[in-house]
């Protein structure tokens, strides 16, 4: 007996395919969901939707486009959100953050990192065609409602099959790099337009399960360099926080007017230390709300 021969897909089926391939959807929806509740009563309309698609470059003409820019409507003091929308690769769709690591002057996980910039001195915009601006991160203290993490890294959900990796890691640090990337080409085009206080948050939204990994480091062996099941405790997250460790070349171009440190562990700190707030998609309305009260900026 011959096999059924399959039936050729619609057009509309081989779109579809086509659109889930890609990552426009998830951005589309995360717009739509933001825009919509920008006018409820839950947060108010702290946040408005500045614009998308936003192309943004350095001087060494690296370049991206960040997928949201959202400023808040409530302050003085200018704070935008840079918003990077993630899908997480179908084969690894549970991302795992771990290690709160205090070491010396580096960066804590009790503080979260800020980049921020303010008018240094006064400005005469008609003799001087720039202001002088002082740039650099500060420093706030986290709170457990969104613990801080090193690391991550991304797990598969179910067992794979013979000879198949568990983790990976590309997709995680793409979007780390690209939403920093875009922050810092955002602070530039911000400058250029004469925003005299500039205070940016990079988010990364994504369609990943968050899960935090806790244990205590005397767990994993210095002969392997792994940890047994029974000592790790998994904890779910709608969303949580990363201190990244930018790139020197993206620090290069922030224009910090901070001094380069003679401890390496300050240097890092001071300097290229950002905190990335990493978002489950479903919760983001929920996060801005929470944006809002704990950063103090309404």
């Amino acid at each position: 007996m011959s096999k059924a021969l399959p039936q050729p897909l619609t057009p509309e089926e081989i779109v579809a395919s086509a659109l889930n391939e890609q990552g426009y959807l998830l951005q589309h929806r995360v717009f739509e969901a933001i825009h919509s509740n920008s006018r409820g009563d839950n947060w108010g309309d702290a946040w408005a939707i500045e614009a998308f698609e936003v192309p943004v470059s350095l001087p060494n003409h690296d370049e991206t486009r960040i997928d949201l820019v959202l400023k808040h409507k409530k302050t003085g003091a200018g704070w935008w959100a840079v918003m990077e929308c993630k899908r997480a690769a179908p084969d690894f769709k549970r991302w795992i953050f771990f290690a709160q690591n205090q070491i010396g002057r580096g960066p804590s996980p009790n503080q979260y990192y800020i980049e921020h910039a303010n008018l240094a001195g006064s400005w005469c915009h008609n003799t001087e065609p720039e202001p002088k601006m002082s740039h650099g991160i500060e420093g706030r203290t986290a709170v457990a409602s969104c613990p801080v993490y090193d690391f991550g890294v991304e797990a598969r959900l179910n067992r794979p099959d013979h000879n198949k990796r568990v983790s990976a890691t590309d997709t995680i640090e793409g979007a780390l790099h690209q939403v920093t990337l875009g922050q810092a080409g955002l602070a530039l085009k911000l400058r250029a337009a004469h925003e005299l206080m500039i205070n940016l948050i990079p988010v990364v939204i994504t369609t990943a399960e968050l899960t935090a990994a806790d244990f205590d480091s005397k767990h994993v062996t210095l002969s392997h360099g792994t940890i047994e099941a029974q000592n790790l405790k998994l904890t779910p997250h709608k969303w949580l926080a990363v201190n990244y460790r930018a790139s020197d070349v993206i620090c290069q171009y922030s224009r910090f007017t901070t001094l380069k440190q003679q401890s390496i562990g300050d240097h890092v700190r001071s300097w290229q230390s950002r905190t990335v707030f990493v978002v489950q998609a479903e919760h983001v309305v929920e996060f801005l709300a929470w944006l809002d009260k704990h950063f103090a900026i309404s």
